[in-house]
């Protein structure tokens, strides 16, 4: 029984956490505001960022209080889940570093994603108008421009969203983790 109510509080706090990163992306890409899309997020998102906001100001386009309010979200998610399957806690500096490495696991997992998504949508639907299509273009053009400047298109075929795979891999996949593991080792 703790396994299944693990994994809801998992879920209800990764949802949470992946709004909160939304909304950080959003406005970092300079997303269409107006899109309803991201319309959702803002609303979904508003009650706890405008007061939160008050204590964190955000840095250019960056919205620092986004982020920090998806690593509270992370932190409490897993000390919830460590508490409800081990009936412990583990101490706070090993909190707030888990937590930052889950949320930066989650943002290049989200990126990863929007990736798979664009590339089979450019195959399946090339030219057609979707709100979430649009945005998902706009959030992933960033990533994808510096690698299209290193690996132009060949004969109409774009390999450059490869080497943005192999980037996001290895640093969610390797880098992250190795980082953690030689903080707590």
């Amino acid at each position: 029984m703790s396994n299944a109510l693990a994994f809801i509080v998992n879920t209800i706090f990764d949802i949470v956490c992946f709004l909160f990163l939304a909304r950080l992306i959003l406005q970092a890409c300079r997303a269409d505001f107006y899109n309803p899309i991201s319309q959702g997020v803002v609303k979904a998102t508003d009650p706890l960022l405008k007061p939160l906001r008050l204590v964190i100001p955000g840095y250019r386009n960056f919205d620092t209080a986004a982020f920090v309010a998806a690593w509270l979200f992370k932190i409490i998610g897993f000390a919830l889940v460590v508490a409800i399957n081990a009936q412990y806690l583990p101490g706070i500096p090993y909190l707030i570093a888990r937590g930052l490495f889950e949320v930066l696991q989650l943002l290049l997992t989200i990126y990863w994603f929007a990736l798979i998504i664009v590339i089979v949508l450019s195959f399946v639907a090339p030219g057609t108008y979707h709100p979430a299509a649009a945005l998902l273009h706009q959030v992933t053009e960033p990533i994808l421009a510096p690698a299209r400047r290193l690996i132009p298109p060949l004969g109409g075929l774009d390999l450059s969203p490869i080497l943005v795979f192999m980037v996001l891999i290895l640093v969610r996949d390797y880098l992250l983790p190795a980082v953690f593991t030689t903080i707590f080792s």
